[in-house]
């Protein structure tokens, strides 16, 4: 309906709910350039688990208390038995960051630690420089996806903001290729766990 999913072999899962225009607040915000580019190259390479957004409804997935994109993913995690849930989003080009990992110290990826060293050391070797983890964007908030997710289904999951700058093809830093890259890495050395 006014969402895509594609369900794969792996046990991870990848989530773009801002990939369309959406309504925060009564104010429509613009979509995340290329957070959905992003999720179905990985579903097409890795075989994991997607779901996006394709067109503007009149809920926020990363805001709403309920919607009924938070309602299928639930039953997606479920169904497939996804241990590792990734939702990707994107920040603004002004912003410092190159990557932000939101966790809500620590609470949303269930203390894996482990599973975060692995994020931060794969961005460094792609070439990511500022990464952060919870600052400017913790994912505390209740309704967050990630925050859902980790309470719903009992499974480690991260907010992932990437900067525009990496996104958005007209920018001199995109590489869309290096950023797909260097996920698919992560994947590799994730589902090892």
């Amino acid at each position: 309906m006014g969402e895509v999913i594609k369900e794969g072999n792996l046990k991870i899962m990848f989530s773009a709910p801002h990939s369309a225009d959406h309504l925060r607040k009564g104010k429509m915000k613009p979509k995340e350039i290329n957070t959905d580019t992003l999720v179905k190259e990985l579903f097409t390479l890795k075989d994991v688990s997607i779901i996006y957004k394709t067109e503007s409804t009149d809920e926020d997935a990363n805001w709403d208390k309920e919607c009924l994109y938070k309602t299928k993913c639930k039953e997606i995690i479920t169904k497939n038995d996804i241990n590792i849930f990734l939702d990707i989003h994107g920040m603004d080009y002004k912003r410092e960051q190159d990557i932000c990992i939101g966790t809500a110290n620590g609470r949303n990826i269930l203390g894996r630690t482990d599973l975060q060293t692995v994020l931060v050391d794969t961005f460094k070797e792609y070439g990511y420089k500022n990464i952060t983890v919870d600052k400017p964007f913790n994912a505390k908030n209740s309704n967050c996806m990630s925050s859902y997710v980790a309470r719903e289904c009992n499974i480690p999951a991260f907010q992932i903001e990437i900067n525009n700058k990496y996104r958005y093809e007209p920018c001199d830093e995109c590489n869309l290729k290096n950023l797909i890259n260097c996920f698919c890495k992560i994947i590799d050395k994730i589902k090892a766990f």
